[in-house]
């Protein structure tokens, strides 16, 4: 059984608009698998990976 996770990604040095973190709603069974599909789709956004290194280190955090 699933449910809606909120996968909220921060940057170590953000910029601006990405202070408050970029926020992922996510259909997964436990945290872990929500975080695993929050990275794939932040790396297809082009949010890292990358030139995205120039934010620092990036972390993943789920609610739900």
């Amino acid at each position: 059984m699933s449910q809606t996770f909120t996968v909220t990604l921060r940057f170590q040095f953000p910029s601006w608009e990405d202070r408050d973190g970029i926020r992922y709603e996510i259909r997964a069974r436990t945290k872990s698998e929500a975080i695993k599909y929050a990275k794939v789709m932040a790396e297809r956004d082009g949010h890292i990976g990358g030139h995205a290194a120039a934010h620092g280190r990036a972390t993943f955090k789920a609610e739900g």
